[in-house]
């Protein structure tokens, strides 16, 4: 049958009509498609300045990153992680759990994630949580390395916890933080140590003993200036405490300030005239500043209280040398032998004395001792090449020479690997980012 004019076109029309909607359907997928992946793409930006942000400590910016990361693309797993642990880096641990949670949610498979909420547990002394996370991580990924060594931290978390509880019970004075926090200083996690004494004195101000090792920390970290106000608002409060003056003048004297240092020390002696350690280190502080006799004296002093104390000689043989009493120095660091004959600092510092008094073969097997005992110290070799210089022994003041310089090379290589190492670690290899233990 010969279908009609109308007909045929009526059959066109339908036609385009059918290719016109399914046309646009199949351009909007593909616009969908490109939208979404170049929404991917922008996320993944943000997330991967986020880690290098998180290298080069700065937490806060990194956490914006990643957040704006997280804004573009709400189930970007890694991201949520990542937010993780710069929480876990600024201490807001209640904050990563909630996201690690939820990262975990989007992707139940997550080891790192797992081993990440088993960290911040751990912060939050949740230790069986803590157990279980990591112990999910490690059957998950088997070989996961720094899992294996936080469930271990964690196991050991909770039984020294268990143990300060009931220290705690046994001695009601000393604060179950406090011990928390002096198991942390004693295996040198001074991070966590200064979190654990922090909220000691945030519930009691007056605790001493969260104060003395607050102030510990922040010395141990050379965050000096912290540790100097820690230590003088004890001596404030108890200013007959000669430990906590003794660490206030060392802060003082690392951090360059003799004179306050001498102060300090001074004032231990006035009351307590045979503080060793106050002599000791009143001599250091004379001896930095040039006051090279009453460093002797303070020297001789703990040498006369303590005569077998072998860095006071050396100490003193230091300053005699300065001094240019050669004899003096050379019978010091004798004495300094006797107590330590492997001593190669004794050895190289005898040696410097037996060449400035011109007895360049005693000199000669000094430098010899030292090296013996230390191959790699170039001093050695430039001091023992000289020697032989001094005796017109040229051959052997060659050899020598050249050993300084080949140990020199080596110690360069070494530096410029440490350099390239650094520089190349700075650099993240991938966009996920790890907690610090």
């Amino acid at each position: 049958m010969i279908k009609s004019k109308y007909q045929v076109n009526k059959l066109l029309l339908c036609i385009g009509i059918f290719l016109i909607i399914f046309g646009c359907t199949s351009s909007n997928k593909k616009a969908e498609k490109s939208r979404n992946a170049n929404q991917y793409q922008v996320a993944t930006e943000f997330n991967n300045l986020g880690a290098k942000y998180v290298n080069k400590g700065m937490i806060n910016d990194s956490i914006v990153q990643f957040k704006r990361a997280i804004l573009i693309n709400p189930d970007f797993a890694e991201a949520h992680n990542n937010l993780g642990v710069a929480y876990c880096r600024q201490k807001m641990f209640d904050d990563a759990i909630a996201e690690l949670k939820l990262t975990i949610k989007i992707n139940p498979d997550y080891s790192k994630a797992h081993d990440n909420l088993g960290f911040a547990y751990r912060n939050r002394n949740m230790f069986d949580e803590s157990i279980a996370e990591h112990s999910l991580a490690l059957k998950i990924n088997p070989q996961d390395v720094e899992a294996k060594k936080n469930l271990e931290l964690a196991k050991e978390g909770k039984k020294m916890y268990e143990k300060s509880l009931a220290y705690q019970t046994a001695n009601k004075e000393i604060a179950p933080g406090s011990v928390i926090g002096y198991n942390q200083y004693i295996r040198g996690l001074f991070d966590d140590a200064i979190t654990s004494f922090k909220k000691v004195l945030d519930e009691d101000s007056d605790d001493m003993l969260a104060s003395s090792y607050l102030g510990h920390s922040y010395a141990m970290k050379g965050m000096l200036d912290e540790a100097i106000r820690v230590y003088k608002e004890l001596i404030i409060k108890d200013p007959s405490n000669v430990l906590v003056r003794l660490n206030l003048g060392e802060a003082y004297y690392n951090k360059g300030l003799c004179d306050e240092a001498i102060l300090e020390f001074d004032n231990i002696i006035k009351t307590n005239p045979n503080n060793m350690c106050a002599l000791y280190n009143l001599g250091d502080a004379y001896a930095e500043k040039g006051q090279l006799d009453k460093a002797s004296i303070m020297y001789n002093k703990v040498i006369a209280y303590n005569p077998n104390f072998p860095e006071a000689y050396n100490r003193l043989g230091a300053i005699y040398l300065r001094e240019g009493l050669y004899d003096d120095a050379i019978a010091t660091w004798k004495k300094t032998l006797e107590l330590t004959p492997a001593s190669a600092k004794a050895h190289f510092n005898l040696g410097l004395a037996y060449t400035s008094k011109g007895m360049l073969e005693d000199a000669i097997n000094e430098f010899k001792k030292t090296l013996n005992t230390d191959p790699q110290n170039i001093d050695a070799y430039y001091n023992l090449a000289y020697a032989y210089e001094e005796k017109d022994m040229i051959d052997e003041a060659v050899v020598e020479y050249k050993k300084a310089l080949d140990v020199n090379l080596i110690e360069k290589s070494k530096d410029i690997t440490e350099i390239a190492n650094k520089q190349k670690e700075s650099e993240p290899e991938n966009v996920i980012v790890k907690h610090e233990n």
